[in-house]
């Protein structure tokens, strides 16, 4: 009789489960029977089978029943009662297990104690081209030879590399305090059937979730070696199931998705949420988000709750020690952290999650399960912003490549009845243009110098039939003061200066009936195109156009001095570019781009008609 019982779940992947069988053959402790738990497919799996076991060093077993919908756990528990030990290995049928698997996972065991393991997610290029050679040498476990086929240096690849000491110590630091995944754990047989049987109410997708919780409640403790137990997981386009299957597989899902900073980066965000439902349509989407960000939020169809992260947790630390036991009393099955700074990172810790996805930084990458490299490269689908946060889906899914959508802001039927209104309180008459300019950025190396702000304000105002209104913060009022007084009197007499809205969502709700933004850019900028609204905007040499601009739209007008000056930004990065911010501006004068700004005017404000005599002003 064997000592332990390894089971490996597969539907639909002969070719793939072939190499994870050649993977256990080269284990260090065999003394071990397989049992394949199969989940309905063809005849390749069973032929497969019958014609490899005669050449594998260990006992192989096949359990199977007829391909009807997602019935994971009824033929998961078929192939546990047919097990002959009192221990039980689970992985998948396309995880490769490291030559010591079996052993970690049969050495560690302990009485009343669930084992997890980490699996190493290949890329498909290599999961395609590996072959039993490379299966039987280690090489898809051995970092150098992983990195001559094109895999980046990475925190993460110290799972694969880390032994003896060194693994123990990082299984001892890992901030997942239990967790429980198919490809990569470990119990004893009554344990394991115990909780499933208990698990029988709960649906195919929520059933993992479930299964942790009341492993949990039944007292049983979690060990996890996810620098011990190690496979490698296989790319590859899964098999697909009835659209019912399909359905029921994203009805219980639950995503966090955590936003914090700036107007301009929650608004922004928006779109991972939206792509989340387009591809999980019933899931259930969690968003925080600072308490002064809120109403670019408002009606957003695409997030269920907003939990709001407020300013007290920043300043003080019982308080946002609070917010995160909050965090962790919710059961999420995946967060997504768009923000990737000290109070996120905590906030990924605490969440109780099986997938915990971010942008990858070698200090942090220990806390989530997958990190994505952040795309350097424009093209012309849409901004570095967007494609940099939609790239966070990519991890849940192989078939999304689509980063071509953009932030929206939502208004109700009752809030665009009042923002007419106000409209028509601002208004002298009902024909008249009205153009919003960003007056100020939120620092001031973000904000055009104000004696050139001034001379925008009066390109505007001399070619536009219709009123101008001024956006800035409340504390900005003097500086605000100081570029209207340098404005000329035909400016100051279609300037209503006096204007200013009572919350954010006011002025969202004003803006979303002017005719073009003009401006700094920014938050204001970022909710005119929210709002498809026209734009012109400043960009400070210190931001990257690109990161925040579409090029591919016909009314996003953008404008930097190194579309310009591009010897100006040879050999600069950020850190040289703020330290000569003031005489690089000297360089970024209304000339430059005034022709630009006639064009636009003249195509969104009606009035404008290029005056080559403007040249002459300055």
């Amino acid at each position: 009789m064997s000592a332990v019982s390894v089971i490996v779940s597969t539907y639909n992947q002969p070719e793939l489960l072939e190499k994870v069988l050649w993977g256990f053959n080269c284990q260090t402790f065999m003394d071990f029977e397989l049992i394949i738990a199969e989940d309905g497919s063809g005849a390749q799996t069973k032929e497969l089978i019958n014609n490899i076991k005669t050449k594998l060093s260990f006992p192989i077993s096949h359990i199977s029943h007829n391909d009807d919908g997602c019935q994971k756990t009824k033929i998961l528990t078929k192939a546990i009662l047919s097990s002959n030990t009192d221990y039980i290995i689970l992985t998948e049928g396309d995880c490769i297990p490291r030559e010591d698997f079996v052993q970690v996972h049969f050495i560690n065991k302990a009485t009343k104690t669930f084992i997890s393991g980490v699996h190493y997610l290949l890329p498909l290029y290599i999961s395609r081209s590996l072959t039993l050679k490379d299966i039987e040498e280690q090489n898809c476990f051995k970092i150098n030879w992983l990195r001559k086929q094109g895999i980046k240096k990475s925190f993460k690849n110290a799972k694969l590399k880390s032994r003896g000491f060194i693994s123990q110590a990082f299984n001892t630091l890992t901030p997942r305090k239990y967790s429980w995944n198919r490809s990569n754990s470990s119990g004893w047989k009554n344990d394991i059937l115990k909780v499933i049987e208990s698990c029988k109410d709960i649906g195919c997708e929520g059933e993992e979730r479930e299964f942790v919780e009341r492993l949990h409640n039944f007292g049983i403790k979690f060990k996890q070696l996810r620098y011990s137990a190690v496979c490698v997981n296989l790319v590859h386009k899964s098999g697909s199931k009835t659209p019912e299957v399909l359905n029921e597989n994203v009805v219980n899902r639950k995503f966090l998705v955590i936003q914090q900073k700036m107007i301009g980066d929650v608004l922004a965000s928006t779109v991972i949420c939206r792509t989340l439902k387009h591809l999980f349509p019933e899931c259930t989407i969690h968003y925080i988000a600072n308490e002064n960000t809120l109403a670019v939020l408002n009606n957003n169809p695409h997030i269920d709750d907003i939990i709001v992260f407020k300013k007290e947790y920043s300043e003080n630390k019982k308080a946002f020690y609070s917010f995160l036991k909050s965090i962790q009393s919710q059961s999420y099955d995946v967060v997504i952290d768009a923000y990737g700074k000290l109070e996120s990172n905590l906030i990924s810790i605490f969440a109780r999650s099986p997938r915990k996805i971010a942008h990858y930084r070698w200090y942090t990458s220990w806390i989530y399960t997958d990190t994505v490299t952040e795309i350097q490269i424009p093209d012309n689908k849409n901004s570095l912003a967007n494609k940099i946060r939609l790239q966070l889906v990519s991890p849940l899914t192989s078939e999304f490549d689509d980063y071509s959508i953009s932030p929206k802001l939502y208004l109700s039927q009752e809030e665009n009845v009042l923002a007419q209104q106000m409209i028509g309180e601002l208004k002298t008459n009902s024909d008249q243009k009205l153009i919003m300019i960003s007056l100020l950025g939120s620092s001031a190396l973000k904000t055009y110098p104000s004696e050139y702000m001034s001379k925008v304000v009066d390109i505007v105002c001399s070619n536009v039939d219709g009123m101008v209104l001024f956006n800035y913060l409340p504390n900005q009022k003097d500086e605000a003061r100081a570029i209207y007084d340098q404005c000329n009197e035909v400016s100051k007499s279609i300037i209503n200066f006096d204007f200013y809205a009572n919350s954010l969502r006011e002025f969202i709700l004003i803006l979303s009936k002017c005719d073009a933004l003009i401006g700094n850019e920014g938050g204001a900028a970022n909710m005119a195109k929210a709002l498809r609204i026209p734009t012109f905007c400043i960009f400070s040499p210190f931001i990257v156009k690109e990161a925040w601009h579409d090029s591919s739209s016909e009314f996003n007008i953008a404008i930097h001095l190194n579309d310009y000056h591009p010897e100006l930004f040879v050999n600069m990065d950020k850190n040289k570019i703020k330290k000569v911010i003031r005489s690089l501006y000297d360089y970024f004068k209304p000339i430059l781009f005034e022709e630009q700004l006639l064009l636009f005017l003249n195509k969104y404000c009606s009035k404008a008609v290029i005056d080559n005599s403007l040249n002459e002003r300055y």
